[in-house]
Formats: C-alpha cells, sequence, structure tokens
C-alpha cells in the first residue's frame, strides 16, 4: 500500500500483529512475519518479531514442499490449437491448400540483367573447364599410346613350370607369345590353345610385370598303353589318348590293352582322341584283381567288339587270353554281373578243368550265373 511502512505489497494487518501472505494460487502461509516500525525523527528504526509456535511455519513449509511434488507428478494435459496463417506465416501442410496466384506482368519482379564482369567470368570458366577436358584426353591419348607401342611392355620370357616335358615346353613357347604386348595378349585364347595339346590336364596363366607371363600346366598321368593297327598310345584315367608310347617316359612300367576292334577311318585312335573312361577303369581293375584271385600274371587284353543278337556292333568287350591259348569272354563294365563275381567264375571253372585233365578252349562269363565253357 502506498505510504505503508510496515506492510508490504502482498501483506494485510491483522489484529494481533500477525501477518499472512498470499500466493499466486491463493494459498494461505500462518508463518509470522517480523513487524517494522519507524522511529521518530532522528531514531532508530525497532523491529519486533510477534512470537510464534515455531512447528507451525515448519509444518507450513512441508505443505508446500508436498504440493510442489504432487504437482511435479500430475500428468500435464496439452490442448492441440490450430494456428493461422497470419499467426506462424507458413501455410498448413494438409488440408485444403489454396492456389498460388500469378502475378501480372507489370506486378512481378524484374531480373536484374547480368553485368559485363559476370558475363566475362563465366565465359572464362567455361574456356578453362574446355581447356581442362581436352588436356586430359591428351594425356589419356599419348598414355595409351606409351603403354601399346613401348618396348618396355613387350613379353620377353615365357616361364612354363609344373612340367618336365621338353616336347610340351617347347611347343608352349613356340605360340607366338614373345614381342606380343603384354597389355594386348589375350589370355582365355591362349589358355585354350594350351590346354588342347594331349599332354595337358589343366592350365593356368598369369602376367609378370612388366615383360614376362608364366604358365602353370598340369601334365596327364598316363595309367596304360592302348595298343592299335596304327600304334601303342598312352592313356590317362579320364581315357583321352595322350601321346606315342615313344614319347612316354614311363611307358616300360604300364600295361597294355590290344585294340582288335574294326574301326572306320574316322574312328581311328590317335593322340587327342577319347575313349570310353569306365572301360578305362574297367580294364585297370581286370590288371589288378585277377592275378589276385586266379593266380595267373602271364595273360593278354584284348579289346573287341560286341554285337547283338542281330550281328550290330554295340560296344566293345574285353577278352583275357589265358596261357594255355584258352579265351575268356569278360564283357564290359556295362554288364549287370559284377566282375569279381565273374572272376570268381574263372577261377572256378579252371580249378574244374585242372582237376578233370581237359584243355579248355573258351569261357564265356557275359551270361550272369550261367558261365559257359568249351573244351579244345
Amino acid at each position: 500500500m502506498k505510504g505503508a511502512d510496515v506492510m508490504t505489497e502482498r501483506q494485510l494487518r491483522r489484529g494481533d500483529g500477525m501477518s499472512r501472505v498470499y500466493t499466486s494460487r491463493r494459498e494461505p502461509i500462518s508463518e509470522p512475519l517480523p513487524v517494522v516500525k519507524r522511529a521518530k525523527q532522528g531514531g532508530q528504526r525497532v523491529v519486533t518479531v510477534p512470537d510464534a509456535d515455531p512447528t507451525a511455519a515448519w509444518n507450513t513449509f512441508a505443505q508446500r514442499q508436498q504440493q510442489l511434488r504432487n504437482g511435479r507428478t500430475r500428468p500435464q494435459k496439452y490442448v492441440m490449437v490450430a494456428r493461422t496463417f497470419a499467426q506462424t506465416g507458413v501455410r498448413a501442410t494438409s488440408g485444403r491448400m489454396k492456389a498460388v496466384r500469378k502475378l501480372p506482368q507489370s506486378q512481378s519482379m524484374p531480373v536484374p540483367a547480368r553485368s559485363s564482369a559476370q558475363k566475362k567470368g563465366s565465359r572464362w570458366g567455361w574456356l578453362w573447364r574446355l581447356l581442362s577436358l581436352f588436356a586430359l584426353l591428351v594425356v589419356f591419348i599419348l598414355g595409351g599410346h606409351y603403354l601399346l607401342t613401348s618396348s618396355a611392355f613387350r613379353i620377353a620370357q615365357v616361364n612354363v613350370v609344373g612340367t618336365h616335358n621338353a616336347k610340351l615346353v617347347d611347343e608352349i613357347q613356340q605360340m607366338g607369345m614373345q614381342g606380343q604386348n603384354i597389355f594386348l595378349l589375350n589370355v582365355t585364347t591362349l589358355t585354350e590353345r594350351i590346354g588342347a595339346s594331349p599332354f595337358v590336364a589343366n592350365v593356368d596363366l598369369s602376367k609378370n610385370w612388366p615383360n614376362q607371363i608364366t604358365i602353370t600346366v598340369t601334365e596327364r598321368v598316363p595309367v596304360l598303353l592302348w595298343q592299335t593297327p596304327q600304334g601303342v598310345y598312352s592313356v590317362d584315367a579320364t581315357g583321352v589318348v595322350i601321346a606315342p608310347a615313344a614319347q612316354t617316359p614311363t611307358s616300360a612300367h604300364l600295361i597294355t590293352v590290344i585294340d582288335g576292334r574294326k574301326l572306320g577311318k574316322n574312328q581311328m585312335v590317335q593322340p587327342g582322341t577319347r575313349l570310353d573312361q569306365a572301360d578305362i577303369a574297367f580294364a585297370q581293375k581286370i590288371f589288378l584283381r585277377l592275378p589276385a584271385l586266379t593266380g595267373i600274371t602271364n595273360f593278354t587284353l584284348r579289346y573287341d567288339n560286341s554285337s547283338d543278337n542281330n550281328g550290330e556292333t554295340i560296344s566293345g568287350s574285353y577278352t583275357v587270353v589265358g596261357p594255355g591259348g584258352w579265351l575268356a569272354y569278360l564283357g564290359n563294365a556295362s554288364d549287370v554281373n559284377p566282375l569279381e563275381n565273374r572272376l570268381l567264375e574263372l577261377r572256378a571253372i579252371l580249378a574244374l578243368a585242372q582237376h578233370q585233365q581237359v584243355s579248355l578252349a573258351t569261357i564265356d562269363l557275359r551270361y550272369g550265373l550261367h558261365p559257359v565253357y568249351t573244351v579244345k
């Protein structure tokens, strides 16, 4: 109140000297406040504190703290109020949108004309970009010409590893790789040419920069010799005819199959020809199991034409020529009766002939469990 020295703006005087303070929530607090009295002119101010119970002030303080805590824990409620364009300055992102009205030509903002300095700067920037592109193109052309024509990138040495066959190494090195540009070397075509050799089972080619290449060769391993009217050739396990026996270093330790078939001119066996892989495996098994089951080691294995009941040739068939001149027809790998059973039947017939002291002429084991034999 104006002119009151003992009252504050929010205090009310009570008759008993006590004052109440009202907060913005209009909640009374019964805490006694000191009363200040102004002394007379020239005197000192006298401050008196009315008598009050201290526990009442503490209880009031505790109540206020509890009310504040309750207010914080109470969930707040928010109310969404739509704002207008005039309030926010931003148009709504949804709802009905107001079409933008195009201003007439007289009210539109004129586009400022570019100055001569700006035009000149843009012209020079475009020119510099063009010159940079031209310089890069020139560098690219000159670099490519150097890489393709320089002698530093021409193949000077061809290294062949993985084989000791001098004939094969010489054949690879004579394929015209030396002197070619290493960037222009067609690896795929060259690999196919080397892999087409009957000596080669697998090949890998790698470039050793700047002017060397390394060719890693895996040779075919011969497993037997195949004798034909045209000559004797080595054959690997997959049936590929490798080379003549004279060009095979291990030919002296290989077994021989005599091919007695009557073949046409286009069916002749020669290096690069592929025989039936199953027949090659069947011949290897005969050479392994026949001596073990019968004790016969001095025999000859022939591969002849096999015909059906009409006399038409259908496949090859193996025949064992025994030491006494007898012939044992074993058939081939496609027969239902396993080779082990056929060899056991052969052993039984040989034992029976020895017991009866007869000379065998033929033994046909191609009919399952019903072998047929003839005597001389």
